[in-house]
């Protein structure tokens, strides 16, 4: 086994192939992946029988992989600033569309009930600004992230309602 933590590689994509190589053999996936590297940026992209694994959960495991790599990556090269994205066949673009997809659906309903709506499940930092930018471009609804921790709840407010207690 690869001694993740020890042992320099020439380059942050040597160290990613190799680490992922590791990785997916010893957890016996079939999963190939191609790793791809411009100005500063790593693009892995897993393909495989077994990718469906990797967006169970809405992509936990992507998205543990990826903040894996970046851990492994920032101890071995702690003055390059890389950034590491992984994906799996177009799935973070399919779950981004299918996100705005249900902004514009609670959009309407906010703007047809005058009422706040809000999102079933939390949001992580990246899919409330999503929403936010989406809102901004004047829709006659505001969006208001509301809750503690990382993922937040995020409310659609008509600009037409008006409450005491907002």
């Amino acid at each position: 086994m690869l001694n993740l933590f020890g042992g320099k590689k020439s380059s942050c994509q040597e160290l990613v192939t190799e680490v992922l190589s590791e990785l997916l053999e010893g957890g016996q996936l079939l999963l190939s992946f191609q790793v791809e590297q411009k100005e500063g940026n790593l693009s892995v992209d897993i393909f495989g029988e077994d990718e469906g694994l990797l967006k169970t959960k809405r992509g936990k495991l992507l998205l543990a992989l990826q903040t894996y790599l970046l851990q492994v990556v920032y101890k071995n090269f702690p003055k390059e600033k890389i950034k590491i994205s992984l994906d799996s066949n177009g799935f973070w673009k399919e779950q981004e569309e299918k996100l705005l997809s249900l902004a514009d659906h609670l959009i309407d309903k906010a703007l047809a009930s005058n009422k706040p709506v809000v999102f079933k499940q939390a949001l992580s930092p990246y899919q409330r600004r999503l929403i936010h930018e989406k809102v901004s471009g004047n829709t006659g609804v505001r969006s208001q992230s509301f809750g503690s921790g990382v993922y937040k709840s995020l409310k659609l407010i008509p600009d037409t309602f008006r409450s005491d207690k907002e």
